[in-house]
């Protein structure tokens, strides 16, 4: 299972590359998303078979924003209007992530 986790961070690695500018800050939330996506396959690994891609998504994502806070912690003015992006960057990141993970 390592190798499989392995290949869909790479996979999921290279697909924020070409998503996101090189300096911007949702290129540093996407990949720390990732980094916990990881984490959270590693930690779950034994457990991923009995999963389906909706478990494994909704697992994943709980486990992301529990841990994901301090990466989006800013001004409240900022926050109200970024956690909408955050959202959607953790939402993609997630779903190409359980997608590749679980071919």
């Amino acid at each position: 299972m390592y190798n499989e986790i392995t290949k869909a961070s790479n996979i999921v690695s290279m697909e924020i590359d070409d998503k996101f500018s090189k300096s911007s800050r949702n290129k540093t939330i996407a990949r720390s998303c990732l980094t916990l996506c990881k984490e959270w396959s590693m930690i779950k690994e034994n457990a991923l078979d009995g999963f389906t891609r909706s478990q494994a998504k909704k697992s994943c994502k709980k486990y992301v924003k529990e841990n994901l806070k301090e990466e989006v912690a800013g001004n409240f003015l900022v926050s109200i209007l970024f956690s909408f992006i955050v959202k959607l960057i953790i939402e993609w990141v997630i779903q190409n992530y359980i997608k590749r993970l679980l071919k």
